[in-house]
């Protein structure tokens, strides 16, 4: 039988309700690829894997001491991360492949009230991901009556390829919560981010940078009015702009709003139900407009300090606001727009040294590409830590992502896998100071052999943090 990456990562997820002591997952951010590599840097330099732990405990493989942050906290944390990327194929295309040593540079502060050792939140957006976030925002817990977050970081890029490239890129967000004694709180977050589409293949031959603006606005209000029983209400604004005007078909704002209902069962289990509307419009492509609706039913079991698994499993329909285009869907062969929605991960500590977190991710989301209506994606995250000694980690990422996509334009059907595997070192000289080593394999395999190509990098930066 054929290997099949749908098949292996649908068994992932089986595995997950195996009843086993050690089972455990998080509720951490189930990032695809183009998410990953779309999110901005992050403090301290990690590796930007998407496998922040939610546990109890802070994200760290030992208590003895800090990874990623510096011991004590503090109200204002300053960082710098000055980094250099080899790669043999710079616009992921099949031929011609060209070769590319990238600087960057990333200098940023942080603060946050209370004092904080570690960001309280991490926010990923994504831009085919109605709404923008291809995942609920996980939720920041506190006991404390107002809490206050504020990051602002810039990265300058420099190409040896074609110096006309250089650029910089910018992040802007914070997060303000406010809880009552009653069990009321409040919560607002939103995060600027001036970025740029991973170079490939549609982008004009690739040759150029395909830069945007977008804003996530989201606001929740927040209700544990028993013991047992929390309700949520949250409202979410996405705007996605870009520069330049034959870009213009991409731009677009989506508006959601969103119920969630939490029924705490015991103190290792909860359970959820939500549902979830979001409104789509386009600037220029306005066929394209959409009303998506969700549907979920999941849970999160958490067993033990180390171990935990969340889980929600849904319903999504999209329905298109222009009734021809919506009519030629439900009679196209190769379209669909209804399909499940998931949200899952498992996390598993083997031991205070070793780490293992696995997710999966499906949804019918929007298109980044002119010749289709919208893709089906299923994301799969295999993220593996091992700590050698107390200041030398190891890591190693597996990802695989599949994007059927809805053609319009084309006549060949376009059905992506894609793989990425990311080994990678780390070298802790102080506690305000990293270094890592790392090596990238990515190739795209698809059914249309224009979108083919395999890329190489290798990367080195340091990093560092107060």
């Amino acid at each position: 039988m054929p290997f099949s990456p749908k098949v292996f990562f649908s068994a992932l997820l089986l595995t997950s309700f195996l009843p086993l002591n050690t089972m455990h997952a998080n509720e951490l951010l189930l990032q695809g690829l183009d998410v990953v590599e779309a999110a901005p840097d992050i403090p301290m330099g990690q590796s930007g894997s998407g496998s922040r732990s939610l546990l109890p405990e802070d994200d760290t493989l030992s208590d003895e001491g800090d990874l990623f942050g510096v011991k004590g906290g503090g109200y204002f944390h300053p960082y710098i991360s000055i980094a250099g990327e080899w790669t043999d194929n710079l616009y992921n295309i099949d031929n011609p492949e060209t070769e590319n040593f990238l600087t960057t540079i990333s200098p940023g502060i942080w603060m946050a009230i209370p004092s904080r050792k570690e960001i309280p939140l991490r926010i990923a957006p994504n831009n085919t991901s109605a709404g923008g976030l291809q995942n609920s925002l996980d939720d920041f817990t506190t006991f404390d009556r107002m809490n206050i977050y504020l990051l602002g970081g810039i990265d300058y890029k420099m190409y040896s390829s074609d110096s006309d490239l250089n650029d910089y890129d910018a992040r802007l967000e914070g997060l303000f919560k406010y809880n009552l004694r009653t069990g009321l709180s409040f919560q607002i977050v939103d995060s600027y981010n001036r970025n740029q589409d991973r170079f490939d293949i549609e982008n004009d031959a690739a040759e150029k940078n395909r830069r945007y603006h977008s804003n996530l606005l989201v606001g929740d209000a927040d209700w544990e009015f028993t013991e047992k029983l929390r309700a949520k209400v949250e409202y979410a604004n996405y705007y996605l702009d870009y520069d330049e005007k034959e870009d213009d078909w991409l731009n677009r704002t989506d508006n959601a709003v969103a119920f969630y209902g939490f029924y705490k069962y015991s103190l290792k289990t909860s359970l959820l139900v939500e549902y979830r509307y979001i409104d789509v419009a386009y600037d220029v492509s306005s066929l394209k407009d959409s009303d998506h609706h969700f549907l979920f039913g999941g849970f999160t079991w958490v067993t033990t300090d180390k171990t935990a698994l969340h889980f929600k499993l849904g319903y999504q329909k999209r329905e298109y606001k222009n009734q021809t285009v919506n009519d030629l869907v439900e009679v196209s062969e190769d379209a669909d727009n209804t399909g499940w929605a998931l949200e899952s991960a498992f996390d598993y500590y083997f031991t205070e040294k070793t780490k293992l977190i696995i997710s999966l991710n499906h949804s019918i989301e929007e298109t980044d590409s002119y010749d289709s209506l919208d893709k089906k994606v299923l994301a799969g995250n295999v993220h593996y830590e091992q700590e050698f000694k107390e200041n030398f980690i190891g890591l190693c990422d597996f990802r695989y992502e599949n994007a059927d996509y809805t053609q319009i334009r084309r006549e060949d059907s376009r059905d992506d896998d894609r793989y990425l595997i990311r080994p990678a070192l780390q070298y802790i000289f102080q506690d305000w100071l990293m270094a890592e080593l790392s090596y990238t394999y990515d190739v795209r395999d698809s059914t249309d052999d224009y979108f083919n190509y395999k890329t190489n990098i290798i990367s080195i930066s340091l990093n560092g943090a107060l």
